[in-house]
């Protein structure tokens, strides 16, 4: 996941920093801690869900302000590395979960590739008039068609990882039930067995939005809180348009990543 900032972890010589923080450095202070505590936490020095050092310890160990230690550990936070529980401490985060951005995976498929458990919780499951701009993208003319809507948070052991808003457009005498969906977990799977329809190409999006009220509630995070929105159209074996699908990701859980090459 890439983070915006006036200076990047990933320049030269920024993250081969020496673990002393140097005054005459250009780099602010703050920024100069954080890359410390990001590089210790990479390299495995706290395991996830462990307290890292008090901020007076911090403070004393580096010989900074309280309000440039605050402000350090606020930005790793923010990009997800730490986290705060109210009169304990700052803890480290558990890894990211990484996707491939040229990855056709179901989320089922992208929790158990990272040694997940993935999970669901329905929050609608049913057969819908879906709007306009979802007939468009399903290829639908028809404006009283009925698409199948299930709407789920999604969970890696356990955990609110995002929210999925799926609308399904099956063939004709085909059905799926919520009961079904309850046993495999899977739309994929159930596509695949059940129907022989495969998932064989996808059209996909992403943005970066702030979590309302509801979703910050929906996935235990605080209100405004960073999130990772995915769009995809599905599309079957025979190119038709069988599923949109948009999916919510945390953005302190979820990363996606991409290998580029130069065109020569």
């Amino acid at each position: 996941m890439t983070t915006l900032h006036p200076y990047d972890f990933s320049i030269t010589g920024i993250r081969k920093m020496s673990r002393a923080i140097d005054p005459s450095n250009i780099i602010p202070k703050y920024y100069q801690l954080a890359n410390i505590l990001r590089e210790q936490i990479e390299n495995g020095t706290w395991k996830a869900n462990e307290a890292i050092q008090s901020e007076r310890q911090l403070e004393q160990q580096y010989n900074l302000s309280r309000p440039t230690i605050r402000q350090a550990i606020d930005l790793l936070i923010t990009q997800g590395y730490l986290y705060r529980i109210h009169g304990k401490g700052t803890f480290v985060s558990p890894p990211k979960l990484q996707k491939g951005i040229f990855e056709l995976t179901s989320f089922s498929e992208d929790m158990r590739n990272r040694g997940l458990e993935p999970g669901q919780i329905f929050l609608e499951f049913g057969l819908t008039t879906p709007p306009k701009k979802i007939r468009t993208r399903l290829e639908i003319s028809d404006p009283q068609k009925k698409v199948l809507r299930i709407k789920r948070i999604r969970t890696g052991n356990g955990e609110p990882i995002g929210i999925q808003d799926s609308y399904l457009n099956l063939p004709e005498g085909k059905e799926i039930s919520q009961q079904e969906l309850e046993e495999r977990g899977s739309i994929y799977a159930i596509l695949q067995e059940k129907f022989g329809i495969y998932p064989a190409e996808a059209d996909e999006t992403l943005e970066v939005t702030l979590a309302s009220e509801e979703e910050a509630s929906l996935l235990t995070i605080p209100l405004g809180s960073p999130l990772l929105l995915n769009e995809r159209i599905l599309y079957s074996q025979d190119r038709k348009a069988i599923e949109f699908v948009s999916i919510l990701y945390r953005g302190d859980r979820y990363k996606y990543y991409m290998r580029l090459t130069k065109k020569i």
